[in-house]
């Protein structure tokens, strides 16, 4: 895509495809940041301080979390948001390639995660946010073509 059409906001909502790449890093830093958290033994909020889960709101406050997410970075020039994409997109993979198969896949070896395997976090946070957001993409893109 040129850079025009990467800050085009075109896709749905009003969002530009910068707009989901900012998206995308910020989750991922949140990943990054929640992991560390669970490996120090330290107390973790989902999804973020005022954002707060309690069971009953996740999908609330994942949409409020999301809207103040687009709110924070859509001023935010290309560049930086595609620097800031690769770099994120690095340190998960190195933040992957440093756990062990049982941080990944015990359910148990995070008492935080009351019972749930990181993996379906880290799956959440990447792989599938990433068909997501692609997936709106590639529907701009034919639908412009």
């Amino acid at each position: 895509l040129e850079p025009a059409q990467m800050r085009a906001p075109e896709l749905d909502g009003g969002w530009s495809v910068k707009d989901s790449l900012a998206h995308i890093a910020a989750w991922e830093k949140v990943l990054l940041d929640i992991v560390g958290k669970y490996r120090r033994g330290e107390t973790v909020v989902l999804w973020a301080p005022g954002f707060e889960i309690d069971g009953t709101n996740g999908e609330e406050q994942m949409n409020r979390y999301n809207a103040y997410l687009f709110e924070q970075h859509r001023e935010r020039d290309l560049a930086d948001v595609l620097d800031d994409f690769r770099e994120t997109f690095m340190q998960v993979v190195a933040l992957i390639e440093s756990l062990s198969d049982a941080e990944i896949f015990d359910a148990n070896h995070f008492p935080a995660r009351n019972g749930r395997a990181l993996i379906i976090f880290i799956v959440g946070d990447t792989y599938e946010h990433y068909d997501e957001h692609i997936g709106w993409i590639r529907a701009w893109r034919d639908k412009t073509a």
